[in-house]
């Protein structure tokens, strides 16, 4: 479809949208973390349980999104491993006495390319962001401790 994809609902409702409101019939899966795919390794696998952990606190996370956070992460991971490649062996190589880019460059960048486009699914940008409106915390701390604290009072 031609345009840029709708704005999901649980977006509008934490820019405090009124369109939010006219949104009943799409569909509200469950808030529930999604299993890590086991094909996913290293800084891939640890971005994974970095943004698992983040997105299920704002209760934006549902099993069906795994695929997706996935080759996010898996993304990144490329993206890390070609960006340390880069630094450790130079831009660029010599064939005979010219100097050409190296293939390592290309990954890195075709690597952020994707990160940068799959990140916008989830809002992972610091524009995204300053469009949302976090809601105000109610929370009064560990009740154990307040428990705790009114006693020795």
């Amino acid at each position: 479809m031609p345009g840029p994809p709708p704005t999901p609902t649980k977006t509008l409702e934490a820019r405090g949208s009124w369109r939010a409101k006219i949104r009943d019939k799409e569909p509200r899966p469950e808030v529930e973390r999604p299993n890590c795919p086991a094909i996913l390794k290293g800084e891939a696998r640890r971005e994974w349980v970095r943004q698992v952990k983040e997105l299920h606190r704002l209760g934006l996370l549902a099993k069906m999104d795994r695929a997706v956070l996935a080759c996010y992460c898996e993304a990144w991971g490329e993206f890390c491993a070609a960006a340390e490649y880069v630094e450790k062996n130079g831009r660029t190589f010599l064939l005979g006495e010219i100097p050409k880019l190296h293939p390592m460059v290309k990954v890195k960048n075709a690597a952020a390319e994707r990160v940068l486009r799959l990140a916008a699914q989830f809002g992972f940008s610091p524009a995204a962001r300053a469009r949302l409106q976090a809601p105000e915390t109610t929370d009064v701390g560990d009740p154990m401790e307040k428990l705790l604290s009114a006693k020795l009072n």
